[in-house]
């Protein structure tokens, strides 16, 4: 029997709390050559693309598949989960919730191995979707005392501000300019649609973990020249999709400002195997893609809930 989940069977499954660790736990076995990842492909049409990723777990004994497709109708998102002994479909689930979690998590466990402790001063630019979780991940893992959120719509970001400052019971400030959301901050996260940089490297304070989580497009830049080649440390999440998602970093590297061979993945770092920083004043860069391996642990630790939970439809397949 497979199990088939709505985006509101995984939201009552699962939470933040629960996916930090299962992401951190997916990197450390993927640092130590555990995990396969299937690089995100896109197939486009005329009104909008198919992207394929996964890859499989081999601590946990899974394989998986998201695939998702973008038109002018927005995102949809699908998780399929296989046994890898047997290749039973053992889950079939919406993810677009799931999605946002593991982004999250993902945002979340960077945050913990790339920045400096202590309290921190948080700058968001981006008051999406996927900045909620965002944010939470990484009140989850620093102590976080003041939080500046920016965006283009002023009534996105002070709604925002006002929802997350009620919820995380800390002051969240509502900004329209963008170096008021880097400057003197530890801890910068970018998660907006822009297609020019929204943060500059000038800005960067000495110490800060820049992570850009934003889109995965070429075109795109998150980030300007000056934060790449000012930054000590560089890391991705996966130097096989980079060049293909990366439009900051590709410019960069076009330019000579930076080469792909000082980038490393982040999974190292967790798997202990590299440092995340080697000294309180280094500012370190990360750009979170998405991988699909970190679908796939999403995918099983939402599979073992549903199961304790009982929650979803079996199906027979």
């Amino acid at each position: 029997m497979a199990r088939f989940l709505q985006d509101a069977d995984v939201a009552r499954c699962i939470d933040l709390s629960q996916m930090l660790p299962a992401i951190e736990e997916m990197q450390r076995h993927f640092g130590q050559g555990e995990v396969v990842n299937l690089a995100r492909r896109r197939v486009a049409t005329p009104g909008g693309y198919l992207a394929v990723m996964g890859g499989a777990l081999s601590y946990a004994g899974v394989l998986g598949v998201k695939t998702f497709t973008h038109t002018r109708n927005g995102y949809s998102f699908q998780v399929s989960l296989y046994d890898a002994e047997t290749g039973r479909l053992l889950l079939y689930t919406q993810a677009n919730r799931l999605g946002q979690l593991r982004t999250g998590a993902t945002t979340g466990v960077a945050v913990k191995h790339l920045s400096n402790p202590g309290p921190v001063r948080v700058g968001i630019i981006g008051t999406g979707n996927q900045a909620g979780d965002q944010l939470r991940a990484v009140c989850a893992v620093r102590d976080v005392r003041e939080v500046i959120a920016c965006s283009r719509n002023p009534d996105n970001r002070q709604a925002f501000a006002e929802r997350m400052s009620d919820e995380l019971n800390l002051p969240v400030t509502a900004t329209a300019d963008n170096r008021a959301a880097v400057a003197d901050c530890h801890i910068v996260i970018a998660i907006a649609a822009a297609q020019t940089p929204v943060v500059e490297g000038q800005w960067i304070s000495d110490g800060c973990t820049v992570i850009g989580a934003g889109p995965t497009l070429r075109r795109f830049r998150e980030v300007d020249d000056d934060t790449l080649a000012g930054a000590t440390h560089r890391f991705v999440d996966s130097l096989e999709q980079a060049p293909l998602e990366c439009g900051d970093i590709s410019a960069a590297v076009d330019l000579g400002l930076v080469q792909w061979n000082q980038f490393h993945e982040l999974r190292h770092v967790v798997a202990g195997q590299i440092p995340g920083r080697t000294a309180p004043a280094d500012k370190v860069y990360c750009k979170l893609m998405g991988t699909g391996v970190a679908d796939v642990a999403a995918a099983k630790l939402l599979l073992e809930r549903a199961e304790s939970l009982e929650i979803g439809t079996e199906i027979p397949f």
